[in-house]
């Protein structure tokens, strides 16, 4: 149920920019997703930023501009824990970026919610409501799963970016208690439409 109503209002968010453009003004990310670095995946994602301002500070030699935003990027992925489970994520994060523009270097803090969705592996015994141990195939768990993330990335050119993201996270209500997870991604942005204009 609760995997559910956060997919629903996932989705509701992402409809409802796709209905103003939304896919050909933000920025697509696709990129490796790895559970505790080397448990292989894929993640797919999306970013709106809903308010941009720049700063300015006067060097000896030079002007460096940064511009900053807020933002929020819904995301879905899903990783391969071999020979003990698969895991599927919806997640959206809300954080604060910061771009150096002659460089292109930018960094990026949020804080991500999601839903995670455990397939375990192989066959799961449970007990049933007689008391006798039955089998389970592809038997899940959700979770909710907040987290923390650092995202270090390089505008290459307009409408093109590579980017490096850690996250921390915790499974809560996990076997009664709290999971430490970590993740690792490394991917590409990509704009359609900065891309068509730089052309």
């Amino acid at each position: 149920m609760k995997h559910s109503l956060f997919t629903l209002i996932f989705l509701l968010a992402l409809s409802s920019y796709a209905q103003n453009d939304f896919w050909e003004r933000k920025p697509i990310s696709i990129s490796y997703y790895g559970h505790f670095y080397f448990h292989p995946g894929l993640k797919i994602g999306t970013q709106y930023n809903w308010r941009n301002w720049e700063k300015e500070k006067e060097r000896k030699k030079r002007t460096i501009t940064k511009n900053k935003s807020l933002f929020f990027s819904p995301q879905v992925g899903f990783y391969v824990h071999p020979q003990n489970h698969s895991g599927l994520v919806f997640n959206v994060d809300f954080g604060y970026q910061k771009l150096k523009e002659r460089k292109g270097w930018y960094q990026a803090y949020s804080v991500g919610l999601a839903s995670i969705s455990q397939f375990n592996a192989g066959t799961t015994y449970v007990e049933g409501n007689d008391g006798s141990i039955k089998t389970k195939n592809a038997a899940s768990r959700t979770y909710f799963m907040p987290s923390l993330n650092l995202e270090i990335g390089k505008e290459m050119n307009p409408g093109f970016a590579w980017f490096t993201k850690f996250t921390i996270a915790s499974k809560l209500f996990y076997n009664t208690g709290v999971s430490a997870e970590t993740f690792l991604e490394i991917g590409l942005k990509i704009d359609l439409n900065l891309l068509k204009k730089s052309e």
